[in-house]
């Protein structure tokens, strides 16, 4: 079941001559010409089958949260089909029944799904169809891995995987790193030219490690070690040719040019940090949250890491994201859109939490536990928002993870429904 979202500002000034840019391009089917018809009906088909061919064709990058940034930006064309009722439409719909605690990642023929039973999914991302599911006995998946041109890299608990796809002989994989005694991957992975980068931590010895592997040859794996007391985050920003992450009250910078580190002690009077706090790179700047969610910044490349006050505060903050000087965050009670000088520009107030899935320049993706919403940044007042139940019993799932990607939107429930989108919704005018 899906629903429309509209937020009426009251003095907004409406001309019903007016055609957006969604119905200049709009298919528009004259039912009194059959030949006609038949003609829109064949264009639509060549249309879709040559975009088909070009994701087929393409490499396709992908990333938790986005990009190596952490900004969860999708670069995307998408658009939000405006001033219609109901734009997008589902493509399709499985059930795996299995349980994810990690994100969506993609190539040009398969979303790649992996869970915390061991269990890795290859699914035609056109269709829907299973085309592989491959069992690793004994591992779990609860981090993202990554796609570096169609190849993908896959970490569970303690070791990483890398998969390609041979026409031949269909998925090959092998193992390619495994993590020393005691210690477990902790970190989602990240890529920077050749190299997977990602952190290992061991917590009986209060120990951690920043890890590096060439890609290209696996070889050598560089290693930087380091001492924890507090905590060690998950999430490891890349930009400007360096790799960033919190720990304790420190931030770390690692230059992967130069295979060396440095650590920044924050302020820990006005900034102090924990596991669950961000931290991402848009437009010249690192950001970073605090336990008081409040977001600060500092220029790239840092001087003296002086990390600075944004003015954007809030109660609470369960995500953060953006693109170019835009800055959005999910919030216990809807989200808001920011200016990085810290003017909020837009807020949506509702009685449930937000949380940002993913952003392009044309869609923001919010989930509200069990219902997926896709708002348009181009007019804020028009939003489409749809249930993800589960299979037969049409239960309320949680929402785990959601992507855009080239002309659709994919999203995945904690219980493992897959359910595509796009906004290619055929209208017919009578």
């Amino acid at each position: 079941m899906s629903e429309r979202i509209v937020i009426d500002f009251g003095d907004e000034e409406k001309n019903p001559k007016a055609k957006t840019a969604s119905e200049e391009n709009r298919i528009v089917i004259d039912l009194d010409n059959e030949d006609e018809v038949e003609k829109k009906k064949i264009d639509v088909e060549e249309i879709e089958a040559g975009h088909e061919e070009k994701i087929r064709n393409s490499k396709v990058n992908s990333f938790y949260k986005g990009d190596s940034h952490l900004s969860s930006y999708h670069n995307s064309d998408l658009d939000f089909p405006e001033g219609i009722d109901q734009g997008f439409r589902k493509n399709f719909s499985i059930n795996l029944k299995d349980e994810f605690f990690n994100s969506i990642l993609e190539n040009n023929r398969h979303i790649i799904l992996s869970s915390i039973k061991g269990n890795v999914y290859l699914i035609d991302r056109f269709t829907g169809k299973v085309d592989d599911k491959i069992f690793f006995e004994d591992e779990s998946f609860e981090k993202t891995g990554l796609v570096h041109e169609n190849v993908i890299y896959l970490n569970s608990l303690r070791k990483i995987y890398r998969l390609k796809l041979n026409d031949e002989n269909g998925i090959m994989y092998e193992e390619i790193y495994s993590s020393p005694e005691g210690y477990y991957i902790w970190s989602n992975l990240n890529r920077y030219k050749e190299y997977i980068v990602f952190t290992e931590y061991c917590s009986s010895q209060g120990k951690a490690n920043i890890k590096i592997i060439n890609a290209g040859n696996i070889n050598p794996v560089f290693n930087h070690g380091f001492k924890i007391t507090d905590f060690v985050s998950d999430k490891i920003c890349i930009a400007d040719g360096c790799a960033y992450l919190l720990f304790d009250s420190s931030v770390m910078s690692y230059d992967l040019e130069k295979m060396t580190a440095k650590e920044f002690t924050l302020d820990i009077k006005n900034i102090k940090t924990d596991e669950n706090s961000f931290i991402f790179y848009l437009n010249y700047r690192i950001y970073i949250t605090s336990r008081m969610n409040e977001l600060f910044y500092v220029d790239v490349p840092p001087v003296n890491y002086k990390f600075k006050f944004t003015g954007i505060k809030n109660a609470y903050l369960n995500s953060i994201g953006g693109f170019a000087d835009n800055i959005f965050a999910g919030t216990l009670d809807g989200w808001k859109f920011f200016k990085s000088s810290g003017l909020q520009v837009y807020s949506f107030e509702d009685e449930f939490e937000n949380k940002i899935e993913c952003i392009s320049k044309n869609v923001l993706v919010i989930s509200k536990n069990n219902k997926i919403v896709f708002c348009n940044l181009n007019r804020f007042q028009e939003a489409e928002g749809y249930v993800i139940a589960s299979g037969e019993t049409n239960e309320s799932v949680e929402i785990i993870s959601a992507v855009i990607s080239h002309n659709g939107i994919f999203v995945l429930s904690k219980n493992g429904n897959l359910v595509a989108f796009t906004n290619d919704k055929l209208n017919i005018h009578l």
